[in-house]
């Protein structure tokens, strides 16, 4: 019989290289070798796997990266604290001067038509604030080990002093308390417990397969680790940082600039080897495209609709590209018709052209499939393309599958014979990317009787309106949604379940679990079966049939429709020659995973 320590063995080897494994001393290696771990490297170390990093000598130390902090989708951040902040505007500033527990690591790549594309694999994480992945005693509690030259920046009032597991704690019980992003967190994690200064325990509900992605190494909301004296100060949290990242907060500017320098005394120094990082608060594309020309910015995050001409009027440019993972799509408020009929979302679904989308929008070509994203985007191993693949999907990819004549015949059914007219509910913030994608949407739907309007509305109001669900009548949500999920479990948790307080559909609000399912109810709250087999994803330890489970709930999604996925384009990025030691990973840790790689070799 296998002990739990051969279990929880044959479920990491997917997710930690051998060398991170051994780094994890509860995992025996009699156990490793029982699992057929000992002796046979993890999947970066398979013959033929590339890596995202750009060769390296000798970095050479000095000078300011300039470039717009998110690309096409830069904006003002509301506020500098992530802890209480749902946007990506305050999450991914958080990644340059604060610590998580864990990081990811880079993961590999494919070549598309010569160019470097970056595969969404978060299955590679290594220490952050602690020194190592954690000790693992169970598949329920985690020990954790702080560095020792972990300290916080040498800013009043914490002056360089070290970082404590009582810091850690603190910030997470503010997380768990305070944050719009913690659902995740309240319905896997049981306590919390300081050990000593520098070791803590966090003890789970009950076994959750992703957990290091989706708990420890979480770029996607936190917990970050902050000092209280900077944390319990709300009004200085929002406008300063104060951290143990790699960068020092300098200088927020609104809707100009925030400026980092190099923390000298950075557990992983010489590490950043730059002194300096300028996130410019711009994302107008010709301007961006302007600056790179004539060389003032070093590199951005692009667009797959600009990337031939880029491409043509850089020539010099390092370009990557990869599959999107910003998810996102049509969403809906339940307690308002249309859409609390499933036949008017599989008609909506049905009447999309998503190969139509690609082909028109998708330049780079790195997305992989016809429908773009399902349910769970497009991670290696989950994703099941309804479009390309449809005999692995099942008889329910047809509701990917573009069917004008059989969509009209569902909004008939559903007693709409004659179309409907809609507005599709968004924000601006997103950049002409994502509008071109939402236009493109609202344009291809046309022909089955969809008439839609966009109505792109002010960021702030539109957070606390239509994302959260509430939505009126003859209405629905037409965005992205979750802009860095690690882990397919970050969608189904995040966007949709009842026990989310920021699920994406309507009514809005959080349903307690002891009251799910919701018998009738019409929207996922109700749906007894997927919430069931969202769980039992969730618990499965073993990594294949932890996929086979989660293929199924992209099944089961097609025909519910909760939410109509649009396509997923490429994503696209380009830096400057003299721009060195590029590793890139996706997601919201751009500062703490990539920038601090880089160096600058610009010529005199």
């Amino acid at each position: 019989m296998a002990t739990d320590s051969d279990y929880w063995s044959r479920f990491w080897r997917t997710r930690l290289s051998r060398r991170r494994l051994l780094q994890t001393s509860a995992v025996s290696a009699a156990g490793l070798a029982a699992a057929g771990v000992v002796g046979c490297g993890g999947d970066n170390e398979k013959e033929g796997a590339k890596q995202t990093s750009t060769a390296v000598a000798s970095p050479k130390a000095g000078g300011t990266f300039r470039g717009p902090l998110v690309g096409l989708s830069t904006g003002n951040p509301p506020s500098l604290d992530p802890q209480r902040q749902l946007t990506f505007l305050a999450q991914i500033p958080a990644a340059y001067h604060y610590s998580r527990l864990l990081k990811f690591a880079p993961g590999a790549t494919k070549d598309v038509e010569g160019v470097k594309s970056v595969q969404i694999d978060f299955s590679n994480v290594e220490g952050d604030a602690c020194a190592t992945v954690p000790e693992v005693v169970d598949g329920t509690t985690f020990n954790f080990k702080l560095r020792d030259n972990l300290k916080f920046h040498n800013v009043a009032p914490v002056n360089g002093r070290a970082v404590t597991a009582d810091d850690v704690k603190h910030s997470i019980d503010v997380f768990a308390a305070e944050s719009p992003n913690r659902g995740n967190w309240l319905a896997q994690v049981a306590s919390v417990e300081v050990v000593d200064p520098k070791t803590f325990t966090i003890k789970l509900k009950q076994p959750f397969g992703p957990a290091f992605q989706v708990l420890f190494a979480n770029n996607d909301g936190g917990p970050w680790v902050i000092p209280q004296e900077l944390l319990d100060v709300k009004d200085d949290v929002g406008k300063k940082a104060i951290g143990s990242g790699p960068w020092i907060f300098d200088t927020w500017q609104p809707n100009v600039v925030i400026k980092w320098r190099k923390n000298p005394d950075y557990y992983d120094a010489p590490k950043p080897y730059m002194d300096g990082f300028d996130g410019l608060l711009t994302a107008d594309p010709e301007q961006i495209l302007a600056n790179l020309k004539n060389e003032t910015f070093d590199g951005s995050l692009g667009s797959s609709e600009l990337w031939t001409r880029w491409r043509s009027e850089l020539p010099q440019g390092q370009f990557f590209t990869g599959p999107e993972h910003v998810w996102g799509g049509a969403y809906f408020n339940f307690a308002n018709p249309p859409f609390n009929d499933v036949r008017v979302r599989q008609a909506l679904s049905m009447a999309i052209d998503r190969p139509g989308i690609l082909s028109a929008l998708d330049q780079p070509k790195a997305t992989g499939g016809g429908s773009g994203i399902t349910h769970v985007s497009q991670y290696d191993r989950f994703w099941v393309d309804p479009i390309k693949d449809a005999s692995t999907f099942g008889p329910n990819a047809k509701y990917y599958k573009r069917d004008v004549a059989a969509a009209k015949a569902l909004l008939a059914a559903a007693g709409y014979p004659n179309g409907l007219d809609l507005t599709a509910k968004s924000s601006n913030v997103y950049g002409p990317g994502f509008k071109s994608q939402m236009d493109a949407v609202a344009s291809s739907a046309a022909e089955a009787g969809f008439r839609i309007t966009l109505d792109l509305g002010e960021y702030a109001g539109y957070l606390q309106t239509t994302f959260l669900g509430d939505i009126p009548e003859n209405s629905f949500g037409l965005a992205p949604l979750t802009g860095s999920p690690i882990d397919p479990h970050n969608i189904f948790f995040t966007v949709f379940h009842p026990s989310s307080g920021r699920h994406n559909w309507g009514p809005k609000g959080a349903v307690p679990a002891a009251d799910l399912p919701k018998t009738s109810d019409p929207s996922p709250a109700g749906d007894a079966a997927l919430l069931a087999l969202w769980t039992k994803q969730a618990q499965e330890l073993d990594a294949d049939k932890r996929v086979e489970l989660v293929r199924d709930v992209q099944r089961a999604m097609a025909e519910s429709m909760w939410l109509v996925p649009w396509t997923g384009v490429s994503t696209a990025y380009v830096y400057q020659p003299w721009v060195k030691n590029i590793k890139l990973i996706r997601g919201y840790g751009f500062g703490v995973e990539t920038a601090v790689d880089m160096y600058l070799d610009k010529p005199a």
